[in-house]
């Protein structure tokens, strides 16, 4: 299963920050301002404690002298100022029954949270004195929470504006000393061009003296864009050299096709070549022995002479053919030629290859006019026709008693359509995508380079035309289409 790259969100660099030191100083603020007045609270509930424990030992000797002398005023006194100590919320004296004996209390005491200590009241104050009842105080908390809350809100108010500064601050800076030059170098590197032959260099508007990372960052992709320019330059020569050398090794098996094309159709030609040189040879003992006589038979001198022009003739086109087919042709200019004189100079290579194969040619112009032209490379049109017979050839061999070829030429509103029939029954569809391709081929090793067809659709598409398999017919059937105005 392959991995599916996932495409990240772009965050900057300066919100991260702002956020990373925003969290970080929250949570250490609030870590630290949480012990300290935990530290702070603790402090207080032990002064409360304390402060307990002094009223309990500074009022015990004279509450209980009071209650032993019944002395409800000062007993009241006493209370009265407890109670205006801000903490204390109640205050009650219990005789030695439990009873209370007199008890005040502020209005709030029975809405707030609260605790109360207990001190036994002795007659003599020695611990092993008379007791005589004992003295409740009720104090509360809530004080010193409302102090702290107000505490922590100034606090925090300062505290988030004090990080707010510092941030921005410290956002400012980081703007000024990194990320600006971070982001020149984003930028940067998301226009070179490292597939340039003259990559342009990073560079900083820095006017300190020393050094720092950055620096180092800049040195440092500038001294990969240098390798990478370096790498382009030795790729780009290598590629040079691969491509001449395909070139030269397309050129050579193109040569190498056209020459065994060449090659087949030479060793037909000059094995037919001796016919017209065994005519040439009898026509000259002839002439020779007529000249010899006592008397010349004009007549038959001339139809010796004839017969050697005629066959001279025969020779001449049939080399002259030859000729035009085995040149390079990709540089011919483009010119009007005659579409019958065309399919007739085919044949001259063709015919005689085919007369010894076996297989029989004919030709089908559709009442086309003898005079008619069309616009092309001659050589480069006759190659592909040639290459088509061939492979027809190739195809047809031995598949029947009759094999047979068919050129048919026709003309429509666009289009001059040359097709190579021939008594095959089409080509197998999982090979006709594959057939145009170079160096495909269906014959055994050493019988074809496969070039055949791929350099005659390349002749087609040069000519801004066509070549294709028609399926529609019931014999295979290859059409080249050339443009009737090119």
């Amino acid at each position: 299963m392959s991995k599916v790259t996932q495409i990240k969100r772009f965050v900057s660099l300066r919100k991260k920050l702002m956020v990373a030191i925003l969290f970080a100083s929250s949570l250490i603020t609030s870590v630290t301002t949480a012990f300290h007045y935990y530290l702070e609270y603790k402090e207080d509930i032990n002064y409360l404690n304390k402060s307990l424990d002094q009223i309990g030992a500074s009022n015990s000797s004279s509450l209980s002298r009071s209650l032993w002398n019944l002395d409800d005023l000062q007993i009241q006194v006493q209370i009265d100022s407890i109670l205006k100590i801000r903490d204390i919320i109640a205050v009650s004296i219990y005789d030695d029954e439990g009873k209370i004996f007199y008890r005040n209390e502020k209005e709030e005491f029975s809405h707030i949270d609260k605790f109360s200590s207990s001190y036994k009241l002795f007659l003599d104050q020695k611990a092993d004195g008379l007791p005589i009842g004992r003295l409740e105080v009720w104090a509360t908390e809530d004080h010193i929470k409302e102090n702290l809350i107000s505490s922590l809100i100034v606090f925090f108010l300062s505290q988030f504006i004090k990080t707010l500064l510092v941030s921005f601050t410290m956002l400012f800076l980081f703007r000024i000393l990194v990320t600006k030059h971070l982001d020149r170098i984003v930028g940067f590197l998301k226009t070179v061009d490292l597939n340039s032959l003259d990559i342009d260099r990073l560079k900083f508007e820095r006017s300190h003296k020393t050094a720092d990372e950055l620096d180092y960052v800049n040195d440092s992709i500038n001294l990969m864009l240098k390798k990478v320019e370096k790498a382009n330059l030795e790729t780009n020569d290598k590629l040079r050299r691969q491509e001449k050398e395909l070139q030269m090794q397309k050129a050579a098996s193109i040569n190498s096709a056209r020459l065994a094309s060449l090659g087949e159709m030479a060793a037909n030609i000059a094995h037919e070549i001796n016919n017209p040189l065994t005519i040439l040879a009898f026509s000259g003992k002839k002439i020779k022995n007529l000249s010899e006589a006592n008397t010349i038979d004009k007549d038959r001198l001339i139809h010796f002479s004839n017969m050697i022009n005629k066959t001279i003739d025969r020779m001449c086109k049939t080399i002259d053919s030859l000729k035009r087919l085995s040149r390079d042709a990709e540089h011919d200019e483009y010119d009007y030629v005659n579409v019958y004189d065309m399919v007739e100079r085919v044949l001259d290579l063709c015919k005689i290859s085919l007369h010894q194969k076996g297989v029989k040619i004919s030709t089908d112009f559709n009442g086309l006019p003898e005079d008619f032209n069309i616009h092309c490379k001659e050589v480069q049109v006759t190659q592909v026709i040639v290459n088509l017979i061939n492979n027809s050839v190739d195809a047809v061999k031995g598949i029947t008693d009759n094999p047979w070829i068919k050129i048919d030429v026709n003309v429509n509103v666009d289009f001059v359509i040359f097709s190579v029939i021939d008594c095959g029954s089409g080509i197998p569809y999982e090979i006709q995508s594959k057939i145009f391709e170079p160096f495909f081929t269906t014959k055994d090793i050493g019988e074809g380079t496969g070039l055949g067809l791929s350099i005659s659709a390349k002749s087609a598409q040069e000519h801004k035309g066509n070549l294709w398999i028609d399926n529609t017919m019931k014999n295979t059937t290859i059409r080249l289409e050339l443009p009737l105005k090119s």
